[in-house]
């Protein structure tokens, strides 16, 4: 991946001065439920410059990764994960995947989007219409892939991902998304929150747990403000007995290369090839849709894999 750079001066001297991006792991209620508290300020801000997005595009995508980054934490070792929203909407949908380690990637299916009402009164859940979201675990041993698919029901990727789990898993799950911008549509602050029933959990806590949720503050304006993961932790769930269980880094990345994708093109047909190498244009360039990350071959390089390649 080749990082693009952030314009905005201020915007990385105030991106600089916050506590850094990543992911605490822990239970509440002396594990009956497990919990995870994103801080992905930067990973957001790195995913709108590779992609050249605006406000609302960054909102969109930007949830799609702080979520896959929570979802980071249900899964170990060489496994992955991906989400994808399918829709008849104006946003038509996304796809982001994301591995144990916590590397998360992923594009929109269109952008811009352009909304079909004025951006003062955007509802996102509307951006997607009808479809479906799909979450699909991968695991490192070469096993098959399992997949899951819901239909959307209310637009908005926290809810929708919460009625996956119920659906899905039969587990009782709630996720929270937040970006937080600034008057001149600078993501200031982005974080995530979710938490799910372990088995032995009853009712009455869950339910604890749910009302707590609905009264924390926006977890984007926290880490916009210089709030930390610990403090969040210590200080807002502190009636629900939370104990951490670990940390993990989350942040935005992708195994994309130039060799890769050089290799990709020299398996390409000879014709293809050829038709590089007398039309052009040159260079050619090759761009990766999941980080937007251009690649460039001259025609010397188109031509040593021509002569590299199988004949007819």
């Amino acid at each position: 991946m080749i990082p693009a750079p952030i314009e905005d001066a201020g915007l990385v001297r105030r991106i600089a001065s916050l506590p850094p991006d990543g992911m605490t792991v822990f239970t509440l209620g002396r594990g009956r439920v497990r919990g995870a508290l994103l801080h992905g300020t930067r990973m957001v801000n790195q995913m709108r410059a590779n992609h050249g997005l605006g406000p609302l595009e960054t909102l969109v995508l930007g949830r799609a990764y702080l979520c896959a980054g929570l979802l980071c934490a249900t899964i170990k070792g060489e496994d992955g994960l991906a989400l994808r929203v399918d829709g008849d909407g104006p946003a038509e949908g996304f796809s982001v995947e994301a591995k144990a380690e916590g590397a998360v990637r992923g594009y929109l299916f269109k952008s811009p989007i352009f909304p079909d009402a004025p951006s003062e009164a955007i509802d996102t859940s509307r951006l997607f219409g009808r479809g479906g979201l799909t979450m699909t675990r991968f695991s490192g041993d070469r096993g098959r892939p399992y997949t899951g698919t819901i239909a959307l029901r209310t637009g908005r990727l926290a809810q929708d991902l919460a009625v996956y789990y119920m659906e899905s898993e039969q587990t009782r799950t709630a996720f929270d998304a937040s970006i937080h911008f600034d008057r001149e549509g600078r993501s200031m602050g982005a974080g995530a929150l979710f938490f799910q029933a372990l088995p032995g959990s009853d009712d009455g806590f869950l339910t604890e747990v749910e009302d707590c949720l609905g009264s924390l503050p926006s977890i984007g304006l926290w880490f916009a403000e210089g709030g930390t993961r610990d403090r969040f932790i210590d200080q807002l769930l502190k009636e629900l007995s939370p104990q951490r269980m670990g940390e993990k880094a989350v942040s935005f990345s992708c195994d994309c290369s130039k060799a890769r994708f050089g290799s990709f093109l020299g398996s390409a047909s000879r014709e293809l090839l050829v038709d590089l190498i007398e039309k052009g244009p040159w260079p050619t360039e090759t761009l990766c849709h999941n980080c937007g990350s251009a690649y460039y071959f001259d025609r010397v390089e188109l031509e040593t894999m021509l002569a590299s390649a199988r004949p007819l």
